[in-house]
């Protein structure tokens, strides 16, 4: 891809967004831009971990598989986040295994690219080790939703979750475009296809949510909050 392309890309990425233009030049030079189609992969789990990636179009979904070959879905990334990020906290091996869940176009950088990056920007630093840190407890967040809310109520909070993050405002609502499936919402919140479409169902019975394949419309944020 062309350097001015690259440099768009990078200029566009918010954790890049404070770097000096000679260190977004350091970047464009250690990375190399790539798009893969949908159920692509672009990592196996237990490949070697010796690269990062910044995801700039499309989605990737993050998947852990056991030895019987079940998968369990860690979460769905879009443009803008980081992931293989393992690989600088000095594991040798893949925990997971990234796929391409929408055609995406991210840029992969060599691990000791990126700690060398790291090094030169301290206030980088500090946004990897935030990003680090936020992801760990949404982990332990998730474990502890499943040991202690319903099924219902772990649907509900992706919503409201969803909605707070990602949702753009539209005529005095909160949309959230290009949703996800059922079956991947009820992946993400450990429940099933059937139960993701009854609370769906009842929350437009009762004009709190409109939604299509597309998209998800929170009509009444506050009935959202309060419902269980």
């Amino acid at each position: 891809m062309a350097r001015k392309s690259k440099v768009w890309y990078l200029e566009n990425f918010n954790f890049f967004s404070e770097l000096s233009p000679e260190d977004r030049d350091f970047i464009c030079q250690n990375t190399v831009m790539r798009t893969q189609g949908k159920g692509e992969t672009v990592y196996f789990q237990n490949d070697s971990a010796n690269s990062v990636y910044f995801l700039k179009e499309g989605k990737i979904s993050i998947e852990r598989f056991t030895s019987t070959g079940e998968n369990f879905l860690l979460a769905i990334l879009e443009k803008g986040e980081i992931f293989g990020e393992s690989s600088i906290t000095k594991s040798s091996k893949r925990k997971e295994a990234a796929i391409v869940e929408e055609e995406a176009t991210y840029c992969v950088m060599e691990q000791g690219n990126f700690r060398e990056l790291l090094m030169k920007c301290p206030s980088l630093n500090i946004k990897f080790s935030q990003l680090l840190e936020v992801r760990l407890e949404k982990a332990q967040k998730r474990l502890e939703d499943v040991s202690f809310k319903k099924n219902r109520e772990r649907i509900i909070e992706y919503l409201k979750e969803t909605a707070v993050l990602s949702a753009e405002s539209m005529n005095g609502n909160l949309v959230t475009i290009n949703s996800l499936p059922h079956q991947k919402i009820a992946q993400l919140t450990s429940t099933n296809r059937q139960e993701v479409s009854n609370v769906f169902s009842d929350l437009r019975k009762n004009r709190i949510i409109d939604y299509n394949r597309k998209i998800i419309k929170i009509l009444n944020f506050n009935k959202l909050e309060a419902y269980c």
